[in-house]
């Protein structure tokens, strides 16, 4: 397993930039073109479909609801508590001879802005899951999140890959036409990180299904367990990020469900916002609401701008979220945040080159990948850190997730 330290975090990402003839037999090796009228017409019926989708919204619940039961509250508890501790391997797929899929292979990442730590981290981590697969040449570079990073990589990727993956938030509307020429060049395009598991992204030929919505359910439970029901909430949304979407899915049927007697408000920025007037946005909300007792970040890179609002504020308010990079980890060891919902960037990694193994060998898929989340405390960083059986990691952030999950991949790929 890597070793990663504080130090490397800010290090720059290995690109594997070095170009290879493509290899192996493949079906289509002729160049194919799409025509713009077919880019356009499923580009008019993606955006339709997507103005159907749940956006997020205020959520209030009925004042005569009936308070939270004993039976209720030790539901919630126990489903809490089944994440607390560090998450065992678990997958229903079939074992694999991944040396022999990978030989003399090709497989690039395009990953989403890599200014977000859990981005590097990802990709760092793919980079290194992959050659371990024994994948021939890794390509993955730095990415400044971009349509025309993406359009860039994706007409490098013909004649170049195998298999092209795409990592982050980046709407396929604008890229839809290198998609679908990289694709017409016999190249399978796959998608993770920005919809749940019951979506499926359009364009690409496979949406890698994650269940991001469990993180969301987290984040609805934990402030109903402490508070019995009874939650007035400010949930902040990046209204640029389906993810964000994908989580607050989770939280708000949760939410709902459980929630006696409270409300939850949803606040909604852009990327560009982020570190550039969102904690001014969010100390106004919070300002002015004086019966609000959570804060929920549904998009880790508001982290750092709710810490700073709620503490101009002058104001105890509780601040909870989703996320994995460095920064994420950091609130929750010092506390500043209550709770982290945490996502390992390795354990992605490794998922994220198990499903592309999978397709290439055209094996069946999994309805879900398994790529857990953990709920952590300062508490439980510092548990951790004390009772570490896994000498091999220095990073806490590594540790809450420990190594099984490496071992039992190493198992379904047959190495």
């Amino acid at each position: 397993m890597k070793k990663i330290t504080a130090l490397a975090l800010t290090a720059a990402i290995i690109v594997s930039a070095a170009a290879m003839s493509a290899c192996g037999d493949k079906d289509n090796e002729k160049q194919a073109s799409v025509s713009s009228s077919k880019a356009d017409e499923s580009s008019e019926a993606s955006k339709e479909e997507e103005s159907k989708k749940e956006e997020p919204k205020d959520i209030s619940t009925v004042e005569s609801k009936p308070d939270l039961s004993s039976a209720q509250l030790s539901e919630i508890n126990t489903f809490i508590n089944k994440y607390k501790n560090i998450p065992d391997f678990s997958s229903d797929s079939q074992t694999i001879g991944a040396r022999d899929i990978s030989k003399g292979k090709t497989i690039t990442l395009i990953p989403d802005n890599s200014s977000y730590t859990f981005t590097q981290l990802v990709t760092q981590q793919f980079t290194s899951a992959a050659r371990s697969a024994g994948f021939d040449k890794v390509v993955a570079a730095e990415s400044d999140g971009t349509a025309s990073f993406y359009n860039d990589a994706l007409g490098k990727s013909i004649g170049q890959t195998d298999i092209v993956l795409m990592y982050g938030d980046i709407n396929k509307d604008d890229i839809a036409v290198s998609i679908e020429t990289t694709q017409a060049n016999g190249i399978k395009v796959l998608s993770a990180g920005n919809v749940g598991k019951d979506e499926k992204d359009h364009y690409v030929d496979y949406t890698i299904p994650i269940d991001y919505e469990l993180a969301g359910k987290l984040l609805a439970d934990w402030p109903i367990s402490k508070n019995k029901g009874k939650v007035n909430a400010l949930a902040i949304n990046n209204s640029d990020s389906t993810l964000s979407s994908s989580v607050y899915k989770g939280f708000s049927e949760e939410f709902k469900k459980y929630v006696s007697s409270g409300y939850c408000t949803v606040l909604s920025g852009s990327s560009i916002e982020i570190g550039n007037g969102m904690a001014a946005k969010i100390k106004e909300a919070v300002t002015k609401d004086p019966n609000l007792n959570y804060v929920i970040v549904l998009d880790e890179g508001m982290i750092s701008d709710a810490i700073a609002a709620v503490e101009q504020s002058g104001k105890k308010i509780k601040i909870i979220s989703t996320g994995g990079g460095t920064p994420a980890f950091d609130a929750a060891e010092n506390g500043k945040l209550e709770m982290l919902v945490a996502q390992s960037y390795e354990w992605t990694a490794y998922a994220m080159v198990d499903y592309a193994l999978r397709v290439l060998n055209k094996s069946e898929l999994p309805q879900v990948q398994d790529v857990p989340v953990r709920v952590v405390t300062a508490d439980s960083i510092a548990e951790d850190i004390a009772n570490n059986t896994y000498p091999n990691i220095e990073g806490f952030y590594e540790i809450c997730f420990g190594a099984n999950f490496v071992a039992g991949y190493s198992g379904l790929w047959a190495l």
